[in-house]
């Protein structure tokens, strides 16, 4: 693969996002619930299919999404899409919802992005390149304390009781939920805003979830692994998540949060 496929989607995922904005400041957008009970927008189908033909138009290459029922053969490049990660923030005009993208060949992510259209922080990387957020390579700022730890907000799982311990102890300086989009809150480690994210998947992530933040956090120099230190598989994982801004703080704060009862 060369740099044109991030050229391209680059482009194609910058014009979804203008639509994105478009919709919620003009509020001409309705919502209801898929099976599982989390929301859906007539926006999320609407960029699914826009992203979807645009990137068809470039490339042979499949395509599968959160919202679509495509297969793909797996042993053949693919694109992921989610094409509103956050719902619930979109819908309630918080500004913490991003599209991902990101290319996978053989299970391996070869290009992500990860764009907060009302932020517009755009991240981007490739396979054995630098993360960048726009022209700016990630992180911006080196932490090398575990000093604000981001988590996603579930209040009756152990996560919050246990960071919440580590805050009272001060263990942790700073101790933070912005909800929304988990890719965006990813991505955040990677920049430097935090030095930790730490969420659970009670089932298994799809391609579409974590690809894209991963590999910006790894070719920042990060790490995501499970509460054992091991790298997570960007495809499909099942259980706890901590992406770490290096390996100073995921060494402090793994052996933090494995010292409490789970």
């Amino acid at each position: 693969m060369t740099n044109i496929y991030l050229i391209i989607a680059k482009q194609i995922i910058s014009e979804a996002g203008m639509i994105i904005k478009e919709a919620r400041a003009t509020n001409s957008f309705g919502f209801s619930f898929k099976d599982d009970n989390t929301p859906v927008t007539d926006i999320d189908t609407q960029i699914q299919s826009y992203i979807t033909k645009r990137l068809h138009d470039n490339f042979e290459i499949q395509v599968i999404g959160e919202e679509d029922n495509h297969v793909v053969d797996i042993t053949k490049p693919y694109w992921a899409i989610d094409p509103i990660d956050g719902t619930w923030s979109f819908i309630t005009h918080e500004n913490t919802s991003a599209i991902n993208l990101s290319l996978i060949d053989n299970g391996e992510v070869i290009l992500a992005i990860v764009f907060n259209p009302f932020t517009d922080e755009f991240f981007h990387t490739e396979k054995d390149s630098k993360s960048h957020i726009g022209l700016l390579e990630l992180p911006l700022r080196v932490n090398d304390a575990v000093t604000v730890v981001n988590f996603k907000p579930e209040r009756e799982h152990p996560i919050v009781k246990n960071l919440n311990l580590l805050f009272k102890e001060n263990k942790i300086k700073k101790l933070v939920s912005i909800g929304g989009s988990i890719t965006y809150s990813m991505c955040m480690v990677a920049k430097g805003a935090f030095s930790n994210y730490i969420a659970h998947f009670d089932g298994f992530s799809n391609a579409w979830d974590l690809s894209a933040a991963i590999l910006i956090i790894r070719n920042s120099g990060g790490f995501v692994t499970d509460l054992q230190g091991n790298n997570i598989d960007p495809v499909k994982h099942k259980g706890y998540i901590i992406a770490s801004a290096n390996a100073t703080v995921r060494d402090q704060f793994l052996a933090m949060f494995n010292a409490l009862e789970i």
